[in-house]
């Protein structure tokens, strides 16, 4: 019997996507969210948990990918969306406490969150077509 494996890159293109979802909905709809009891979504904490957990899997991600198919590609393009979610943070301010978001900012954050999702499919795609023998028997 096979034990089941978390594929840290499915976990991680969907938690990516929502992170893009949320970065889109906080730079464009923040003032609306409040309206309709969805303000949490914009809040400090919430961002934390995103950022903490898109680092935690996109990290042992990339470890595990550059371990499977040895390619840096996806560790580039996960620390440029990591890069840009710093940048959409503390160059151009992100909106908390009644602050308008910055366009500048929402473009980083989301352009961020598209790269992280981006990574974990580039990721997921090169370990299935490696082709080397490792890979092969599945260790």
């Amino acid at each position: 019997m096979k034990a089941s494996r978390v594929n840290l890159d499915k976990v991680g293109a969907y938690a990516s996507a929502i992170c893009a979802v949320h970065c889109v909905l906080t730079g464009l709809a923040l003032g609306l969210l409040s309206v309709v009891g969805l303000d949490f979504i914009g809040s400090p904490i919430t961002e934390a948990f995103f950022f903490f957990t898109t680092v935690g899997v996109g990290t042992a991600a990339v470890v595990h990918g550059i371990r499977r198919h040895h390619s840096v590609l996806p560790a580039t393009i996960f620390a440029s969306g990591l890069f840009c979610l710093l940048v959409s943070h503390f160059v151009f301010g992100h909106g908390h406490a009644g602050e308008a978001p910055s366009i500048g900012g929402t473009i980083f954050s989301v352009l961020g969150g598209f790269s992280l999702v981006g990574f974990h499919v580039l990721n997921r795609r090169l370990a299935h077509t490696c082709g080397c023998d490792h890979c092969q028997t599945g260790a």
